[in-house]
């Protein structure tokens, strides 16, 4: 929705004034249908897999570029695990997060790596160093349904004085789990909402040219960040079309497309869209 109300008086008399050169600026929100989440936040989360119970506490940050998102933390886990029998574990110590989310539909899909590196005791035995990567594939966060499933697997080891060391291996599983609650454990159920701030002039020949900002929004209307744009398009025929682009190569893949109605201000279905944080959605 367009927040201006002399925007569209504006581009009329611009008409007028062929020769005119003027500046308007304006906010537009974005749309129900085209969200884009950012899995950004302070994380505590806990599941349970393969008879082991995970308690983690991490921090994590996306790229609103790329969507990659990095993390550091900690984590401890308990139960257990078939090796020759039945053995208890109790862990504690570090996380490392490198992921990558992308869309899928309506859901953001992540896939990638979250690797742990501590200590503890396997049935009874201590345990000085223990290295697990877990490998997450294709994990649909679903932030309307409060949702996360996918698929997880881990590899590593496990070194005990005196007797070796040994493989720890999970086999590809399929894992369902709430989304943490956003109010205490972090931003997985983003919003969604997003706006696209515009200053632009328009030359007599309709051409287009100006500034532009896009903010996505948390679940109390805070940025996670501020992409600054250029702004370019032109005013042909009672349309308007307005492409706003990161304005240096690190955020030149985040875009904000327009092309709306000058009559009633509406946009033309399917002729919009955005692109951020991996998401890229049509409206």
């Amino acid at each position: 929705m367009l927040k201006a109300k002399s925007f569209l008086m504006f581009l009329f008399s611009w008409s007028c004034l062929f020769w005119a050169q003027a500046q308007e600026s304006f906010e537009f929100e974005g749309p129900d249908n085209a969200p884009i989440y950012v899995l950004e936040g302070d994380f505590t989360s806990s599941y349970t897999l393969s008879g082991v119970d995970y308690y983690l506490d991490w921090s994590c940050t996306m790229n609103p570029a790329t969507g990659s998102l990095s993390g550091a933390g900690n984590f401890a886990l308990d139960g257990s695990f078939y090796y020759y029998g039945w053995q208890n574990i109790d862990f504690g110590g570090t996380i490392g997060v490198a992921l990558t989310a992308k869309q899928a539909g309506s859901v953001v899909r992540v896939n990638g790596k979250m690797a742990l590196s501590g200590g503890g005791s396997i049935a009874g035995y201590a345990v000085n160093s223990l290295t697990i990567t877990y490998t997450y594939t294709n994990v649909d966060v679903d932030p309307d349904l409060g949702q996360m499933s996918g698929y997880i697997s881990a590899k590593g080891r496990a070194s005990v004085p005196g007797y070796g060391s040994f493989p720890v291996n999970v086999p590809r599983t399929y894992l369902s789990q709430p989304l943490p609650d956003a109010d205490t454990d972090g931003q997985w159920d983003s919003t969604g909402d997003w706006t696209a701030e515009i200053d632009a002039t328009v030359d007599g020949k309709g051409k287009i040219n100006g500034t532009g900002e896009l903010a996505v929004l948390d679940e109390d209307g805070e940025a996670y960040d501020l992409i600054a744009q250029k702004v370019t398009g032109r005013v042909k025929n009672g349309t308007v079309s307005l492409a706003a682009v990161g304005n240096n190569r690190t955020t030149s893949k985040i875009k904000v497309n327009l092309t709306y109605l000058q009559a009633d201000d509406s946009t033309v279905p399917n002729k919009s869209g955005v692109s951020a944080y991996g998401q890229s959605r049509k409206f």
